[in-house]
């Protein structure tokens, strides 16, 4: 740990959270401004959709490239490095005139994005002591959470004032202020480059298994699966298996299979993955219920949607607080057996339900979401040596998580819908409410065995940990 006082760590803990903000923000925020790119650009919607799937496929190529590069040559001045490629990008996308400019600057935008990402939860846990780990990165991912869920409701306060190149130049500041707090409070660190080491084979088969995977993600989403559309898929589980090979043998591995050993530190992913999973079916599913079903307008759906985000950053905190008394890995698990009341609500809502109940439901959601520590449980169950690695794969498995979560309930609320309606259903079937209400039931109940398991995964984790102490005390 790296000494210091109380103030400055939390300075830090400021400079980091802010970036962690506005570049999760940039995955969600720009959705609702793509029609207005497409009309000023004048591309089809099929095309300016690339402008977010760049972003996030750009991200997750970058982000164990950053996250093990840090670990050799320091984490603070690629997070300050990353900061402000952030924010050129951002600038250059807010004077984009072109899809090929506004693609471009996405990339750099993405690359200054993947190098905070890949550190900032090495440069927390490198801050704080032990026992301020669940605080503090309880607050980072409370910011985090933020930024993926707010981004439409911001997104659209902009854009009712502004242009569409005010999303991306409102980061500029932002970014700028958060890089300033850094030269004043940051440790001084200066690149060891010296050390620089990287597996290239194993990073060039992993690059081919993220881009073979959203590519058929994304592909299959717009033009239904196909061979063709799977083609990149198979490519990339290839890969996949020349990436266990290559790895195995490496002197110096891309990803060290053996931090894998660490249950704490498997199971954060895989649960983490899950979470981020089930964060998209409120997203995708609530706001039609909401809004189609129930009848409301967009802005009291838009009001009883931000009960999530505010449970969220109330909870985040306190979780964190817990978990550095009692423990991430039971915290989590406890938060996790919570999350199954609201899940087990919404797979028997009716059409007729009441709203408090929803919003209920909404915010019990958003404090068991917000108070699972998977955060902790990663970084505090490895090595410091593979702290920027480890961070870069918790922010992966957000964003896997993140993507699979969209494919997934969008394919299982309109599969249900079609089953019900014994004819392919692309929309909300006005008029049937009842398919809606039966592809949302069924979604849910997807959802809820999702969420067991991850809790059966964190059950059997404190089970492990209570006999690994039974042992030691033996």
């Amino acid at each position: 740990m790296i000494t210091m006082s109380a103030s400055r760590r939390w300075l830090i803990l400021i400079a980091t959270s802010i970036v962690s903000f506005m570049a999760t923000l940039d995955a969600s925020i720009v959705n609702i401004a793509l029609p207005y790119i497409a009309r000023e650009l004048k591309v089809p919607m099929s095309t300016v959709e690339l402008v977010t799937s760049v972003y996030m496929i750009a991200i997750c190529v970058l982000l164990i490239f950053w996250g093990k590069l840090s670990d050799s040559v320091g984490r603070i001045w690629l997070f300050q490095l990353g900061t402000i490629l952030f924010a050129l990008g951002s600038l250059f996308c807010g004077l984009s005139m072109t899809l090929p400019w506004l693609l471009t600057a996405r990339l750099i935008q993405a690359t200054g994005a993947a190098m905070t990402m890949a550190t900032n939860f090495g440069i927390i846990t490198a801050i704080f002591p032990m026992n301020q780990h669940g605080r503090a990165l309880g607050v980072n991912s409370a910011l985090l959470q933020l930024g993926n869920i707010a981004g439409p409701g911001i997104g659209g306060g902009v854009l009712a004032v502004l242009s569409w190149h005010w999303i991306f130049l409102i980061n500029v500041p932002v970014a700028l202020v958060a890089f300033l707090i850094g030269v004043l409070v940051f440790p001084r660190q200066r690149p060891s480059l010296a050390g620089a080491h990287m597996d290239w084979p194993g990073y060039g088969s992993y690059s081919v298994i993220i881009l073979g995977f959203f590519i058929t993600v994304f592909w299959a989403q717009t033009a239904g699966l196909s061979w063709v559309t799977l083609l990149p898929g198979m490519l990339a589980f290839v890969a996949l298996v020349a990436f266990v090979q290559i790895e195995r043998y490496a002197s110096d591995p891309l990803i060290p299979f053996a931090i894998f050993k660490n249950p704490g530190f498997t199971i954060g992913i895989l649960t983490a993955m899950i979470v981020y999973m089930l964060g998209y079916f409120n997203s995708v599913i609530m706001p039609f219920y909401l809004e189609e079903t129930l009848g409301l307008s967009a802005l009291t759906a838009g009001f009883c949607m931000m009960a999530i985000p505010a449970a969220n950053v109330i909870s985040a905190p306190i979780g964190g607080n817990l978990g550095d008394h009692f423990g991430a890995e039971r915290v989590s698990f406890f938060a996790l057996f919570l999350w199954c009341v609201p899940m087990g609500l919404f797979a028997a809502a009716t059409p007729n339900w009441p709203l408090g109940w929803i919003v209920f439901g909404l915010a019990w959601s958003g404090l068991a979401n917000g108070a699972f520590q998977n955060n902790p449980m990663m970084m505090d169950n490895v090595e410091p040596k593979f702290q920027g690695l480890a961070g870069s794969m918790a922010a992966l498995g957000r964003n896997l998580g993140m993507t699979i979560g969209v494919a997934l309930v969008t394919s299982l609320l309109y599969l249900n819908m079609s089953t019900q309606a014994g004819r392919y259903i692309h929309d909300y079937p006005h008029g049937h409410p009842q398919w809606f209400i039966y592809g949302m039931h069924r979604s849910y109940d997807f959802a809820l065995l999702l969420l067991l398991l991850a809790v059966l995964l964190l059950g059997w984790l404190n089970l492990h940990r209570l006999h690994e102490r039974k042992q030691s005390l033996s």
